[in-house]
């Protein structure tokens, strides 16, 4: 009686042998179709998806669009309104993997959210220009506990320390190695200039991650603007020599919706411009309202942001190159660096950019310097509210004194990311 258990026994472990022998090898019993291991199951979608994909393609790149700003036409600008290509290629609103944002068992991934889940909720009206600019918002980033004020006024340059973690510093710095393409400018001939000369990478798509929208969410309660408004984080690297001669984040001169050129009026139109106020672009006509730029690693030496025309008395907490403890700030700009003002949409750029050295960079120049340790930020406004009788509602002014550049860096790479925020949803 035992022999006869053990033989049944044998025999159903060699039947499940074979069985899971030829499942292994090709199919089940059922099927003699090839079984491919579980990372390739998805390499070539069925031929349905496919057709559904190619129908559903227009409404669903609009979509995506609207959402992320960064599908062919729809590109992203950055400080001088730069248009970085998309990474990979947008196929029916979700983009080829990259490491470590591929689904179990396929090779494609959603498009991760824009927006945080802090996010605020806004109405229809809200997010089409009916959000209003106060002197509250305008001050909130002063009362920030590690906050000191550069620059109060013309213009209001404000420096946050300890504002990243050296962890997110260098997911920041992580996730854009690889992916530097030459930083542009908004303008009606080349997008390509010698007044920038840097390298920059959009974090959207699969790089705008769940630490990366923590981030861009600190920025907007920092300053209390949506954070519907901001346009993607945009990291820069600086090598030896490179710089981005001064110029302006916003494209209007005068404001009130009256583009520079039609760079610019394509510019403000991303944010519902050049119309104004309600159901247009807000309090700026769609430009851009504020600049945080992140400090992320700093060169050796060279590399400080300049403001040539921030006037008043210099405040404690500014640093030199390097993270060091010094600073120099006078009252005015001169006159005799005027002529490399640039615009956004401007598209006659200053000539003069090939100079290694500005004047405006030099120790002891006029204007404010600053070159603060990594994990700070700097906020400054490129508009302000209008003067003594302005009122919530009315529209904000550009600030010409908002003119900064980057200083060639001399010794060393300098890395930043920068945040450029509307006053209406960026599209």
């Amino acid at each position: 009686m035992a022999l006869l258990v053990w033989l049944t026994c044998g025999l159903l472990m060699v039947m499940h042998l074979t069985l899971l022998d030829k499942w292994r090898a090709g199919g089940s019993p059922k099927s003699s179709a090839v079984f491919l291991p579980q990372d390739h199951t998805n390499a070539q979608a069925p031929n349905r998806l496919l057709q559904q994909t190619a129908a559903d393609k227009p409404s669903r790149l609009a979509a995506a669009s609207r959402l992320n700003g960064d599908i062919s036409t729809s590109a992203e600008s950055d400080t001088a309104s730069s248009s970085i290509p998309a990474q990979a290629a947008d196929v029916a609103g979700v983009r080829a993997a990259q490491p470590g944002a591929a689904l179990a068992g396929g090779g494609i991934t959603a498009e991760p959210p824009r927006l945080s889940r802090w996010a605020e909720q806004l109405s229809d009206a809200e997010l089409h220009g009916g959000w209003q600019l106060t002197r509250e918002v305008y001050d909130r980033a002063t009362r920030h506990p590690n906050a000191t004020v550069l620059s109060a006024s013309s213009p209001r340059v404000l420096m946050v320390r300890d504002f990243l973690s050296p962890a997110e510093v260098e997911h920041l710095v992580g996730l854009a190695t690889g992916t530097f393409a030459r930083s542009e400018v908004v303008a009606d001939a080349a997008r390509l200039q010698g007044v920038r000369t840097s390298h920059g990478s959009w974090l959207n798509g699969v790089k705008r991650d769940d630490k990366v929208r923590e981030v861009q969410h600190r920025i907007h309660d920092l300053i209390g603007i949506p954070e519907a408004f901001g346009e993607s984080l945009y990291v820069l690297q600086y090598s030896h020599g490179q710089k981005y001669d001064v110029h302006t984040d916003h494209c209007s001169i005068t404001g009130g919706g009256v583009p520079s050129s039609q760079s610019c009026s394509d510019f403000l139109l991303r944010a519902g411009g050049p119309k104004c106020g309600l159901g247009g672009g807000g309090v700026t006509c769609g430009d851009r309202l504020a600049t945080v730029i992140l400090y992320l690693r700093s060169p050796t030496k060279g590399g400080a942001t300049v403001f040539p025309k921030a006037k008043g008395t210099q405040q404690e907490g500014a640093t030199g190159e390097g993270g060091s403890s010094s600073t120099s700030a006078t009252t005015k700009a001169g006159a005799a660096e005027s002529r490399r003002v640039l615009r956004h949409g401007d598209s006659k750029l200053s000539a003069g950019g090939a100079d290694p050295a500005p004047a405006y960079c030099q120790r002891g120049a006029e204007g404010l310097r600053v070159a603060p340790p990594p994990g700070s930020a700097v906020l400054f406004w490129d508009y302000v509210p209008g003067g003594e009788g302005w009122q919530p509602g009315e529209l904000a002014v550009p600030d010409a004194a908002s003119l900064h550049g980057g200083c060639p860096v001399e010794e060393g790479e300098k890395y930043i990311a920068t945040k450029w925020i509307r006053s209406a949803e960026f599209h």
